[in-house]
């Protein structure tokens, strides 16, 4: 009985561990949510396919030319319609008019949180829009002759497929996860350490067993960070990097969150070392000497 009981605590330590572990990784990407880290690396991402680049100048073109046309300026009548789209497709390729489409990516992590987190959102592609009326306005006022005379449209919001409905899916049912671990994950973790602490036999050295366990596992996690890097641990998950975790843990936890994660994994890691230490020099003193 007592062997089975030592057994059940160290499982539940190590549960415990995972647990307080998952709730350190989770409020990192809750964080990259909240405050758009994640959104932005997503559709930097996404503007980075040549696809979807193309999808852009394409429609930036085609609004417009008919944009001018409402406005009274026909372009197809001198024959300017062809070099305007053109003129709008190459700005779209371009750094700035990226850059300039980033800028505003930054205000939609609001809608991003939003349609991550809703409960009766439809299956569908993760859709932003921007407003690119302001380029596209460039780009107009460098036409020969027109260009100087042509009105200032203000054009409909480009709506942007930064994530397919796939992996968005994919993305909102791991966000749930990480959403549930930062809120409990703590909590359950000290509840599976005090009902082991109730099992074990030998409850002097729990507290000191249950600070290793969560200090081991933190500093291995740092460690496949720091030695294989993020693709290669979404590479390791089940389905690979392409399946359901791997995609979500890439779409969510970016490049720039690894160092934010790598902190808070040592944070986590010291102090339950040094809680572990405590408690390991006070079941040293506390042992029973042995007769001499």
């Amino acid at each position: 009985m007592k062997i089975l009981r030592t057994l059940v605590s160290a499982l539940l330590i190590v549960a415990g561990a995972v647990s307080i572990a998952l709730w350190a990784v989770s409020g990192v990407v809750v964080s990259a949510v909240e405050d758009g880290t994640a959104v932005r690396t997503i559709a930097t991402a996404a503007l980075e396919e040549p696809a979807v680049v193309e999808a852009i100048g394409a429609s930036l073109g085609d609004a417009a030319v008919e944009g001018l046309a409402d406005a009274g300026l026909d372009l197809a009548v001198v024959g300017l319609d062809a070099p305007l789209r053109e003129l709008v497709a190459g700005a779209a390729r371009t750094p700035e008019f990226r850059q300039a489409l980033l800028a505003q990516v930054d205000d939609a992590r609001v809608q991003f949180a939003r349609e991550l987190t809703a409960e009766d959102r439809a299956p569908a592609p993760l859709v932003i829009t921007v407003d690119a009326s302001g380029y596209v306005n460039g780009q107009i006022a460098t036409l020969p002759v027109v260009g100087a005379a042509a009105p200032q449209l203000e054009l409909a919001p480009v709506p942007v497929t930064v994530m397919s409905e796939e992996r968005f899916e994919d993305t909102r049912r791991a966000y749930d996860v990480a959403q549930f671990a930062h809120r409990w994950g703590l909590w359950v973790g000290l509840g599976l350490f005090l009902l082991g602490l109730i099992v074990s036999p030998r409850t002097r050295w729990f507290l000191a067993k249950a600070g290793l366990a969560v200090a081991v596992l933190a500093g291995a996690a740092w460690i496949a960070l720091e030695v294989w890097g993020l693709e290669t641990i979404a590479g390791a998950l089940p389905g690979g990097a392409d399946g359901p975790a791997g995609t979500a843990l890439s779409a969510i936890v970016t490049a720039e969150t690894v160092p934010v994660l790598q902190e808070r994994l040592i944070t986590v890691g010291a102090a339950a070392a040094g809680v572990g230490s405590v408690a390991l020099m006070i079941a040293l003193v506390r042992r029973p000497r042995s007769p001499r």
